[in-house]
């Protein structure tokens, strides 16, 4: 492009004609310092010849012409007719005495390559823009460059006509590597990689980024450093709405809510939020920000985000205080929230705060824990299905954040909180449930049993059935699947009942007992094995046999075999069936072994979403009625089982489990329960005791006769056509005049649905905030969970407006989906400044 504009400029120049008395134009270019000589070669004049002029080291190593002669020779005897361009790029002698050409030059003409105007030409920019040749020549060194011109280039090359801002801005831009002519932009740019301050400050100076940021921001600052100080105690401060700390005065000034929503920008933007809070943590430990975090009151700190501390503070005190004496449960639960919603360290920390949450609902379980005052089995099952099972969730719950926030650097954090809830859940829960339960175990036959599920539902089901039964899911876990299921899957109805299983809760009998037939099933203890209709049960092929001395159209396969099947293979398989068993085994097969009983709680989430997975799997695939159910539950405890929780039995059995002993004659032992089984004996310890057996394994057991081993969840399913997924709650904005006249406004929303689990609406996490009529974001942004359960629900909040805007829009944005639910223009006039400031 250069090297076209100056030929341009020459031509234009040669092809002038000449005024009488010259015949022909001579055009001496002194190109000083040869900045043009590279571009000499690809000129091409038409009718015009070039003459170089050169210069060598003589042997005294003086500089002395060599063709200068030649030159005037040529000119003035040789060609008297041709165009002449006479070119050097050395200066030209400041001495007549010491110029040979001088007499040639008095009749000749010069030319001179000017960088700015070719620029301006080249740019297509205004001739006529004096600040902006101005600017040019300021940063001439810039345009040396071809590729930084290319790219100034390109960002100039759209859009209005450019003046000297817009220059300086572009230089700004490609220097920092910015697209765009957006001083914020370019700002986030040398903020992610600050060495890009090297190049601006070589090519541009470093005068115009500061005089940028005192025009954005209202700052003063002599270098960046101070800028992202400014940064960082501005935004710390406004977020908290706190006062300034003494040592932090200086740094908090200039446009703080400007500051405030451009810092929070970059911190809830994925690309930069990891870069910048590194950044901050730099400079914090400059302020010593640690101390000023310490400072704080706890419910501002649970607030904060810049820092990774906000989070080890908020667990650590949590765990603290549910570990005191002083409890209080429903702020606490608001504080995690709080932190769930606010944290860059979600996914680091999100095990922990899981963990603090299953702890504080199990503490609030405990204040209302009366086990002591149940004298009657029946009492004490309605209890343990509506409410007590609820214990063991969230026992489960604790345990499996517990063990995976192991990883983090605050592991030990939990510790002295786990000790409370073990000894808790073993002294003052297990201990009086099983002793009433141990108590009046004689008059199970009252409730649901477990050998009635086929004839009670499968047999009397019109249409087709599928029933998949998870080894060792026990009621607790049945709660969750039940719950996502009601969340995620398209549903007519769904319900969860109980179950009692037959004795001893080991998996030979409880397959034996969800067949047909159960009724007549025999459980030979010398030969260890159940058999129905004198088929033995304990095989997946067996089982399909018994169900068809039944229903001939029946089948029954593994959770493995039918999930790794193609659609089209799965659709063939329950093609014309009317009764389907699916066998699933992941608790049993990770808890039953000593080596992985650690891991039975991660076996449990694994178990809930392989059921979830296929229970809407075969709803796809057309079965209306489908039955989640188990063979046994399970008893588990994370304490080591000590020498003292061992009973040994004083007399010989056929069978001996960690939790339970058969025999064909009635024995008693100390601290057990004998029951007559029909046909044979069981012996069970009355409470959470293990019994002397060999093996490894003592944490995960069943066998015995707890609530946790005998009651299983019996979950109904109805999908297929017509079935509908639950829904979330319905949101709208509150009615308002239309205007903000503050930068800080006053909005509400209501949640118009309460949220109910029989009317499948549930809750919904949204954002709210301000926006430009284009889709730009211009406020800070409130995240509100939406889980009342009252309809018409208020929810008020403050919204702080950046930038100068005529209109803006009020969006109400599900957080799952990014679906706009509401919206509402507002007309911007910011008469009077409000700006929260100290």
């Amino acid at each position: 492009m250069e090297s076209e504009k100056i030929k341009e400029l020459l031509q234009h120049r040669f092809d002038i004609t000449p005024i009488y008395p010259k015949k022909r134009h001579i055009i001496f270019w002194y190109d000083e310092g040869g900045a043009f000589k590279d571009s000499l070669d690809e000129l091409n004049l038409r009718d015009v010849k070039i003459i170089k002029l050169e210069k060598s080291i003589n042997k005294k190593e003086e500089e002395i012409d060599i063709n200068i002669f030649k030159t005037k020779y040529t000119l003035e005897v040789l060609d008297l007719e041709s165009n002449y361009l006479i070119y050097s790029e050395y200066p030209r002698p400041e001495k007549d005495n010491e110029n040979f050409l001088l007499d040639v030059e008095k009749y000749s003409e010069y030319f001179k390559a000017d960088r700015t105007a070719m620029i301006v030409e080249e740019f297509s920019l205004d001739r006529l823009d004096h600040e902006l040749l101005e600017t040019i020549k300021e940063y001439e060194v810039f345009f040396h460059n071809k590729d930084r011109k290319e790219k100034l280039q390109k960002l100039l090359h759209e859009g209005q006509k450019k003046d000297s801002s817009d220059l300086k801005l572009g230089i700004l831009a490609v220097l920092s590597n910015t697209k765009t002519l957006n001083i914020r932009e370019i700002i986030k740019n040398i903020i992610i990689d600050d060495s890009r301050l090297e190049a601006i400050d070589k090519w541009m100076g470093l005068d115009y980024l500061y005089s940028s940021l005192k025009d954005e921001f209202n700052v003063e600052v002599d270098s960046f450093n101070k800028f992202m100080k400014i940064a960082l105690v501005v935004h710390f401060y406004k977020e908290l709405r706190e006062k300034p700390h003494v040592n932090c005065e200086n740094y908090y000034v200039g446009d703080k809510n400007e500051i405030y929503l451009f810092v929070d920008s970059l911190l809830q933007n994925r690309v930069t939020s990891d870069i910048v809070t590194k950044k901050f943590f730099q400079i914090g430990k400059e302020l010593n920000f640690r101390e000023r975090i310490d400072e704080l009151d706890f419910t501002k700190v649970v607030l904060g985000t810049g820092f990774e501390y906000f989070d080890v503070l908020t667990i650590k005190e949590l765990a603290e205080k549910l570990t005191g004496e002083l409890v209080e449960f429903t702020n606490y639960k608001k504080y995690i929230n709080i932190r769930l919603d606010n944290t860059l360290w979600k996914n680091k920390y999100l095990q922990l705060y899981k963990g603090l949450l299953a702890a504080i609902n199990l503490l609030q379980l405990r204040k209302e824990l009366r086990v002591n005052d149940v004298n009657n089995l029946n009492e004490l099952y309605k209890n343990y299905i509506e409410d007590y099972y609820k214990i063991d969730r969230y026992y489960r719950e604790f345990f499996h954040s517990y063990d995976m926030g192991k990883s983090t650097e605050i592991n030990g954090v939990l510790d002295k909180l786990q000790h409370m809830i073990s000894t808790f859940y073993e002294k003052e829960y297990l201990e009086p449930l099983l002793n009433v339960w141990s108590a009046h175990i004689d008059k199970k036959d009252r409730l649901p049993q477990q050998r009635d599920f086929y004839k009670n539902h499968v047999k009397k089901s019109d249409t087709r059935v599928a029933v998949i039964i998870s080894d060792a899911l026990r009621y607790e876990v049945g709660s969750e699947i039940k719950e996502k299921l009601l969340k995620e899957a398209n549903t007519k109805e769904i319900t969860l009942t109980g179950m009692l299983i037959s004795l001893p809760s080991i998996t030979s009998l409880g397959m034996a007992s969800l067949l047909p037939f159960s009724e007549t099933l025999n459980f030979d203890i010398s030969e260890k094995k159940v058999t129905l209709k004198g088929i033995d049960s304990r095989s997946t092929e067996n089982r399909e046999s018994i169900l068809r001395l039944d229903e001939k159209e029946s089948s029954a396969t593994t959770f493995d075999i039918f999930k790794n099947m193609y659609r089209n293979e799965q659709e063939e398989y329950i093609k014309g069936k009317k009764v389907i068993y699916i066998y699933h085994d992941t608790i049993d097969a990770i808890g039953d072994k000593g080596k992985t009983e650690s891991k039975t709680f991660e076996a449990a989430e694994t178990a809930v979403s392989d059921i979830v997975g296929m229970g809407k799997l075969l709803s796809s695939l057309g079965v209306v009625n489908i039955y989640i159910t188990s063979d046994h539950g399970f008893l588990y405890e994370r304490k080591e089982i000590e020498e003292h929780d061992k009973l040994e039995l004083k007399n010989s059995y056929s069978i001996v489990g960690k939790r339970y002993a058969l025999s064909s004659e009635r024995y008693e032992e100390k601290g057990c329960v004998t029951l007559d089984l029909g046909g044979y004996y069981g012996v069970f310890p009355e409470k959470n005791q293990r019994i002397k057996s060999f093996g490894s394994g003592l944490q995960f057991v069943h066998g015995g006769i707890s609530p946790q081993e005998m009651i299983v969840p019996l979950i109904k399913y109805r999908g297929g056509t017509n079935s509908t997924k639950s829904r979330k709650v319905n949101v709208k904005l509150k009615e308002s005049i239309g205007k903000i006249t503050s930068n800080i406004s006053k909005f509400g929303v209501y949640q118009l649905d309460p949220i109910s689990i029989g009317d499948k609406v549930v809750e919904r996490d949204v954002a709210i905030a301000l926006y430009t009529l284009n889709g730009v974001k211009v406020s800070t942004e409130e995240k509100i969970r939406l889980n009342a359960t009252e309809e018409n629900k208020l929810y008020s909040f403050r919204l702080t407006l950046s930038g100068t805007h005529e209109k803006v829009l009020l969006k109400v944005i599900d957080l799952d989906s990014g679906d706009i639910l509401d919206s509402k223009e507002y007309e911007v006039n910011l008469s009077i400044a409000s700006e929260f400031d100290f």
